[in-house]
């Protein structure tokens, strides 16, 4: 008896759901099984993902626009950018909730709307480049929850990537500054191949993912070797060992592996730009 209620345990998730009988390489059908453990509305492991990814999303888009400034000008923060510091904010909460509720996050769309409000301040408006760099970011994270549109794949990662570092630090520089220069431009490439590698495993968790996500790592060294060289470099190259090892540990970890991945590359950008 003991034997057969053993045998029942075995095919069985931690929660009590049913293991999946095949292996797929769809990361929507992948994605069901991903959070082993449900966590309440006030448990500390529903909290604690969410504030480091918000909080490290912030560093990796505020970090390198204000010490360029500040080495260009020596001007810092101006009260000019209140409004986009909301959208920041909110943009960055939006991708935390789709993170952790694997990208089917009705309460994410909340957050993306009040992005788009803050898009519509005339700080941001009347700056007709920025507010639609802005707003596609906006509709892209809505538009990739769909999953009829299909790009939760590598389409969709480059979007991403591409969206993601361009259009918040290059309007952070220039609401800041006015203007734009070709080095501050040049200097957003290890943080383009950062957001294409340690997002591989966030948007496609799956045998493609971790091919990809090969690529993806050798284009990000490419990227920091071209940009600095120094002891700061083997730290980066470590933690993106650590985050290429993290996508293979078993998914029982759920949100804490986001939130590694997203933290990860938070402290590469750190040591990146300083």
């Amino acid at each position: 008896m003991d034997s057969h209620t053993n045998q029942q345990q075995s095919h069985l998730l931690p929660d009590g759901r049913p293991i999946p009988r095949r292996i797929t390489t769809n990361p929507q059908e992948k994605r069901h099984y991903e959070n082993f453990t449900p966590a309440g509305f006030f448990d500390w492991r529903r909290w604690i993902p969410l504030a480091v990814i918000v909080i490290s999303l912030n560093i990796i888009w505020w970090r390198q626009p204000l010490l360029h400034t500040k080495a260009l000008s020596g001007a810092g923060i101006t009260w000019q950018l209140i409004p986009l510091f909301g959208y920041t904010v909110t943009i960055a909460i939006a991708m935390a909730l789709m993170m952790t509720q694997n990208f089917r996050s009705i309460s994410s769309y909340l957050f993306l709307v009040l992005s788009i409000l803050f898009t519509f301040s005339s700080l941001i408006q009347t700056r007709h480049e920025i507010f639609t760099l802005l707003l596609l970011l906006s509709i892209f994270f809505i538009a990739i929850q769909q999953t009829w549109l299909g790009l939760q794949n590598f389409l969709g990662l480059l979007l991403l990537s591409i969206l993601a570092t361009f259009a918040i630090p290059i309007s952070i520089f220039y609401i800041t500054n006015n203007f734009l220069t070709h080095r501050f431009i040049w200097q957003l490439l290890p943080m383009l191949f950062g957001f294409g590698f340690y997002f591989t495993p966030i948007l496609m968790p799956n045998p493609d993912g971790r091919k990809l996500s090969i690529l993806t790592l050798g284009l990000f060294w490419v990227a920091i070797l071209s940009h600095n060289v120094g002891i700061s470099t083997v730290f980066i190259i470590i933690f993106s060992l650590i985050a290429f090892i993290l996508q293979f540990v078993k998914a029982k970890i759920g949100n804490w592996q986001h939130m590694g991945y997203v933290l990860l590359m938070a402290l590469s950008m750190l040591l990146i730009y300083h």
